[in-house]
């Protein structure tokens, strides 16, 4: 009588012994992430997401006590809501576990982040830098214009 050698008990303990030991040994070189494979993002983005639910609690704390106005409120929550979106765009886009400087402004902010902003906002593209320190992300409307920037590494 044959025995399938793939269904033999001891290959498929060896076999998986074998799996376990190679997929430890990826977690412990930093190849495999087990945070990042439970929910589908790793340690970078996932302390981004706490940071922006700890900005949106202290938004409602201010509220509830009357620190802010209603349309402080508004703006602010706006501003998170476009912040986390375009993060989680980003790495959705590259994959990558990274979640870089980014600068959501409304355009009567534009010029106190740039200098001459709102010129340099005029015919500007997705993607377009903008004096070799800003990246131009794009814009998003939630009841008013908010600009979506990227602060550039220095070179």
């Amino acid at each position: 009588m044959k025995t399938n050698w793939f269904c033999d008990r001891g290959f498929r303990t060896t076999g998986l012994r074998a799996l376990v030991l190679v997929w430890i040994c990826l977690v412990v070189a930093g190849v495999v992430s087990p945070a990042h494979s439970q929910n589908g993002y790793g340690p970078e983005v996932k302390s981004f997401l706490d940071l922006m639910r700890h900005e949106e609690d202290e938004l409602e704390f201010q509220i509830k006590h009357s620190e802010i106005t209603r349309k402080e409120y508004a703006r602010s929550k706006s501003r998170i809501a476009i912040h986390r979106q375009t993060v989680l765009n980003l790495v959705k886009e590259t994959g990558q576990d990274y979640v870089p400087e980014l600068h959501v402004v409304s355009a009567a902010e534009v010029d106190q982040l740039i200098e001459d902003g709102t010129a340099a906002l005029k015919g500007i593209k997705q993607g377009d830098t903008i004096k070799q320190k800003w990246r131009y992300l794009g814009s998003a409307n939630r009841g008013e214009v908010f600009y979506i920037f990227e602060r550039l590494p220095r070179q």
